[in-house]
């Protein structure tokens, strides 16, 4: 089961055992587990799920791996013949988290869907 799942602004696409490196720091600490109940989209063999009534009783669970830094974007601003030079620096904060589970429940057709079914290929 594949589920693509909001994460600070973010969407990934996750699976049950992934790690997963969030553009955040979460403010946990490492070995803490956190919930994400904003699922977009649920991608399973069977069905494609993508209906918001559907999706809520979805959630995602996911342990904290580690918190770091990515590299240094440096930003440089010039103007030539002019004298302007501004060097300045960014790192982001970074977290790796590993999802633990997927849970959620998938709806069954109704009768009334199925007795729909059933009447138009009587019709023919």
């Amino acid at each position: 089961m594949i589920v693509i799942v909001e994460i600070y602004g973010k969407q990934y696409k996750v699976s049950k055992g992934d790690t997963v490196m969030v553009d955040s720091k979460i403010d946990l600490e490492t070995g803490k587990t956190i919930k994400f109940d904003n699922i977009k989209a649920v991608l399973d063999k069977d069905a494609n799920i993508f209906n918001p009534k559907t999706l809520s009783s979805y959630k995602v669970s996911a342990k904290i791996v580690d918190h770091t830094r990515a590299d240094k974007v440096l930003v440089i601003k010039k103007k030539r013949r002019k004298g302007y030079q501004r060097k300045n620096g960014h790192r982001q904060d970074l977290t790796m988290i590993q999802i633990q589970s997927i849970t959620g429940t998938k709806k069954k057709a109704t009768s009334a869907t199925k007795k729909k079914a059933t009447s138009t290929t009587k019709k023919k």
